[in-house]
């Protein structure tokens, strides 16, 4: 909900429709203009964990504004809607953490878990990784600490490298055991462990959140 009751959902078809035209009749203005419209939609219906902080923002600068849709050109597009098949069957949609990360930031992350120990192997590798972030069926790893690998899949979503959805691909997907390989990890403990984690920051934590956080440069 947003001011004076609104759906999020309407108050975005009620802008978008508001602002569809404009009184000029220059081709390159309107252009520019539909494609200005089309990257604001694109925003509020993708990127809502980015856009919905702003309603309760002091101020929104241009360099905001300007850093908003460097973040947008570089999202990942929403995964296709379920598809329903005649047979009874529903086909669910590919997982995906929403990510596209350049060589250099992988082997950023991959030095960022060996450094503090996040998996439970002698040295993480590169493909380990990359094999994790592509949600590769079959792939799964021990977890050597919790709380340390949520702070790393929390560092990433607050720098925009994937989506919010994380803790739902883990759990969907089977992607993390546990330090003694026994069980999954699901998402009711990612929930449990990130809210211990931001309840009691750590050395490790700040360390972890810097790491990520010089990715972007």
């Amino acid at each position: 909900m947003i001011a004076e009751g609104k759906r999020y959902s309407r108050y975005v078809d009620d802008f978008i429709n508001s602002h569809r035209y404009i009184n000029c009749n220059n081709a390159v203005c309107r252009n520019c203009h539909y494609m200005n419209i089309h990257i604001v939609k694109g925003l509020l219906t993708e990127c809502t964990h980015l856009v919905q902080p702003l309603f309760a923002a002091s101020d929104f600068s241009f360099e905001k504004c300007m850093e908003l849709r460097r973040l947008y050109d570089r999202s990942e597009p929403l995964p296709p809607p379920i598809e329903h098949h005649t047979d009874g069957f529903i086909k669910a949609p590919p997982l995906s953490f929403g990510c596209n990360f350049t060589q250099e930031q992988m082997t950023g992350i991959v030095s960022c878990a060996n450094t503090y120990h996040l998996f439970c192997v002698s040295e993480v590798c590169v493909e380990d990784m990359e094999a994790l972030f592509s949600c590769k069926e079959g792939f799964h790893i021990r977890v050597n600490n919790l709380r340390h690998v949520v702070i790393l899949f929390d560092a990433l979503l607050e720098n925009s490298f994937i989506q919010s959805r994380w803790q739902s691909v883990l759990d969907k997907g089977r992607f993390l055991q546990s330090k003694n390989g026994t069980r999954f990890i699901t998402a009711s403990n990612l929930s449990s462990a990130l809210s211990a984690v931001r309840n009691n920051k750590t050395a490790v934590a700040y360390g972890i959140k810097r790491v990520i956080k010089e990715l972007k440069k």
